[in-house]
């Protein structure tokens, strides 16, 4: 009897996460997919289970995990995907502001690590996959919060590696550059100048573009597979180069 794989997937309905349950789909992974809000963008799929989360809520956490645990007695992958981003400077950035984006860029993994931990330890060679960001190490005067808050994942990774390594379950984190997708969207949307945004990348990253949701997809899907079974408390940069330019 061939046994099911099961992938827990957090901010899923975004661009990124689209195409990372698209990815694990084409797999073989039956999908669990959660987001702040349910837009039932897999709803006519087969083998994916739309669920709304708040990763930032303990009782909301709590309560999706438990549902999940009725669904599936055991969990491949977690993909810890979800975060916000927030503009603004040290000096004029409300407290109020920086806890929420605490809250959900670490705190939201902590949580669904915390919950989710019991169903990968069932499984053999478990994979939990952080999103970090190249900007955890270029850092913006315009987004501190944000750049700190991935710098923080990536240590998060790597104590957590260590604690889980008697499970047999890896954890390593991505950190992509720019994407062509998620937070590039809103800076469109917010830029008086969206094509400079283009310009920009093409600077920024030695391959003279940003990447595609799917390329970063691809990276998860080789984290998430038997072929990265050796490989755990990595940070694995998909940046085009970004990191070599600065």
């Amino acid at each position: 009897m061939i046994r099911k794989m099961f992938a827990v997937v957090t901010g899923a309905q975004g661009g990124i996460g689209c195409a990372i349950v698209n990815r694990l789909l084409s797999d073989g992974f039956f999908v669990i997919a959660l987001d702040k809000t349910d837009r039932g963008m897999f709803s006519e799929h087969k083998n994916v289970i739309n669920l709304s989360c708040d990763i930032s809520d303990e009782d909301s956490v709590r309560t999706t995990f438990s549902t999940i645990s009725k669904k599936c007695d055991s969990l491949n992958v977690l993909v810890n995907l979800a975060g916000v981003n927030h503009k603004s400077s040290i000096k004029d950035m409300q407290i109020s502001k920086w806890d929420h984006l605490f809250y959900t860029n670490v705190g939201g993994m902590f949580l669904t690590v915390k919950h989710a931990l019991h169903m990968m330890k069932a499984r053999k060679n478990a994979s939990i996959i952080n999103f970090s960001s190249i900007a955890g190490h270029v850092a913006s005067k315009d987004y501190p919060a944000y750049v700190t808050s991935k710098a923080a994942v990536e240590s998060f990774t790597i104590g957590l590696s260590k604690e889980l390594s008697e499970y047999g379950i890896k954890v390593n984190a991505v950190a992509p550059g720019w994407v062509n997708a998620g937070f590039t969207d809103a800076a469109r949307l917010q830029s008086d100048n969206p094509d400079a945004l283009e310009e920009a990348a093409r600077k920024a990253h030695l391959m003279g573009r940003m990447a595609e949701a799917d390329e970063i997809a691809s990276v998860i899907s080789w984290l998430a597979n038997s072929k990265s079974n050796f490989m755990t408390g990595q940070i694995v940069f998909v940046d085009g180069g970004l990191m070599r330019v600065h």
